[in-house]
């Protein structure tokens, strides 16, 4: 009977079990460390890939009316190297620090970020934006901004969120979770009746990375609207050409974000 109870038992944990992230074992002075490297790698790129180009237009285009300048949208071989260049980078650091976690398969991946992508492009439309004049420019920079906020999640989201579980030996994504995690209420109740220290200090490890998340992606969306209503401004300025407003907000705002994040979270709290 013993033998018998012990097989269902662990069978029942199998099909039950869901994997520690990387937030189980990673305190938050790391997982800050992990989000700021992401953050200024992705300021770094930005800066080489479009300076060079905004300062030889800028030039080229000092006879020209504010108007126009600001309809003359970057080319598409920048945003497609600036892209690529985010995409590695991003999952350079995911790759390095999954180590022996959940680890969502490609499909997944690339489903949790097309549906994110969609909605990034509506967004785009609440600043103002005519997503249907360039698609492929929209395109290109609603799936940067969403590689940037969705990506960082399944390298830390705590279990306790379930952004993710193992069914049948697969792993699958739970969106209403994604959305909970990044934008829901953050529980403050730390369950004193937990035997082990540990456990508790688990618990507040865990809500202390979701706060890092929750900032960084506010400081995204916050950046990369606010620049985007700055386009409608007739400066005439390189950075006002379509869609540098949103992939600077969207990227500084990520830095601020993350910035605010370590200074509450890390120091604070």
């Amino acid at each position: 009977t013993n033998i018998s109870s012990n097989r269902n038992e662990t069978k029942r944990n199998e099909t039950t079990h869901i994997p520690k992230p990387l937030a189980q074992t990673m305190v938050p002075t790391a997982a800050a460390i992990t989000l700021a490297t992401h953050a200024v790698g992705n300021a770094i790129i930005l800066y080489q890939i479009f300076s060079p180009l905004l300062e030889h237009d800028a030039i080229d285009m000092t006879h020209l009316d504010p108007s126009v300048i600001i309809d003359t949208a970057i080319p598409l071989k920048h945003l497609g190297h600036f892209l690529a260049l985010s995409c590695i980078l991003s999952i350079a650091i995911i790759w390095g620090c999954q180590r022996a976690t959940l680890k969502l398969s490609l499909v997944n991946n690339m489903i949790l970020i097309g549906i994110a992508t969609v909605f990034a492009q509506c967004s785009f439309i609440l600043c103002g934006i005519n997503p249907m004049k360039l698609p492929i420019h929209t395109f290109i920079s609603a799936l940067y901004v969403t590689t940037i906020t969705v990506l960082p999640i399944t390298l830390s989201a705590p279990s306790g969120e379930v952004i993710a579980s193992m069914q049948h030996g697969k792993s699958r994504v739970n969106y209403e979770a994604v959305v909970a995690y990044l934008f829901g209420p953050i529980s403050n109740n730390i369950n004193q009746s937990t035997q082990h220290k540990q456990q508790r200090q688990q618990q507040l490890y865990q809500r202390k990375v979701q706060r890092m998340h929750q900032y960084s992606t506010l400081g995204t969306l916050i950046g990369m609207c606010a620049c985007a209503i700055f386009r409608v401004l007739d400066h005439g300025m390189q950075i006002q050409r379509y869609p540098m407003p949103i992939i600077i907000g969207a990227t500084v705002g990520r830095v601020g974000g993350v910035l605010m994040t370590v200074l509450v979270t890390v120091t604070v709290e």
